[in-house]
């Protein structure tokens, strides 16, 4: 068994390993995983019909995503063969940030495992119409950020879809937030920034679809989603001014709406167990959690 350093030129291997599996976490996107790439160093290989993807995080132990593939009778062997290279090069086997159809995976196929349960890296998922619509009372304080925000504004902004040169535009104001937001400070916004700039740098070669809010011509929010399944959209990138109040709540409403109605679901991703992004997301009201596990094997 021999991992290869992901590049832009796999995006068709992976395209096609997911199209089949359809996965339910944001995770198993080509392009989450070659803009993060940076933080996760993410290598890959194909290995009896699946797709098998490592990491080796920054400061953390190598672990291996949950394998890629559907036939349940190969599945034990590409386990086993996983698990000899792992201890090969002196690694400790386990699977992390692996999804519920992947635990019921191994146990169909019998295999001996604990599965440990992960709430803070776990995916939010909504229903679109949800959060278009923003019916009832308890998205009422939604309604009145994003009311306000159109008093304030609705004669000042203009919402566009991101171009080969508009993209280009974001980096200057994600070098603003990040300065901001002292971001040198955090190691986390550091690698968010890494990851936002090879998006914007290969936005012609990835699958994603963007959106650019600007007020008095200047981009004050932009946002990036793209296709995770047949019925869910994935946010991949999110980011407001904040000193602009609703701006947040409006650009969330907005990308769904002019972009993907035609989904049922949408996946906001994960909160990292930051309280403060856990209350934003809890905030949605979120339809049901796209959950994630640890895999420990006998």
């Amino acid at each position: 068994m021999k991992f290869f350093k992901i590049d832009i030129s796999n995006k068709h291997i992976f395209d096609e390993y997911f199209a089949i599996f359809e996965p339910e976490i944001a995770d198993l996107t080509f392009t989450n995983l070659f803009i993060w790439d940076p933080f996760y160093d993410i290598h890959f290989t194909e290995e009896d019909g699946f797709l098998l993807i490592m990491a080796k995080p920054y400061n953390q132990p190598p672990f291996l995503h949950g394998p890629v593939g559907i036939d349940l009778n190969k599945l034990p062997i590409v386990i086993e063969k996983a698990r000899k290279y792992f201890e090969s090069e002196g690694y400790s086997f386990i699977i992390k940030r692996a999804s519920k159809k992947t635990v019921d995976m191994l146990s169909e196929c019998g295999l001996k495992f604990e599965s440990i349960f992960e709430r803070d890296i776990s995916d939010y998922v909504y229903r679109v119409e949800d959060l278009v619509q923003l019916k009832g009372k308890k998205y009422h304080p939604k309604k009145n950020h994003i009311n306000k925000f159109l008093r304030l504004y609705s004669d000042r902004y203009e919402w566009k879809k991101i171009d080969e040169e508009i993209v280009k535009l974001c980096w200057d104001f994600e070098c603003e937030w990040y300065e901001k937001r002292n971001g040198k400070e955090d190691i986390g916004l550091t690698f968010e920034k890494m990851a936002i700039e090879r998006a914007i740098k290969n936005f012609d070669k990835l699958s994603y679809e963007g959106m650019v809010i600007f007020i008095d011509g200047r981009i004050k929010a932009f946002t990036f989603g793209e296709p995770l399944n047949k019925n869910t959209v994935v946010i991949h990138i999110e980011k407001a001014d904040p000193d602009i109040e609703g701006l947040y709540a409006f650009v969330n409403q907005k990308f769904l709406a002019e972009f993907w109605q035609d989904f049922e679901f949408v996946n906001r991703e994960e909160d990292l167990g930051k309280e403060g992004i856990r209350k934003a997301k809890m905030s949605y009201h979120p339809f049901k959690f796209a959950e994630k596990f640890t895999i420990l094997f006998d």
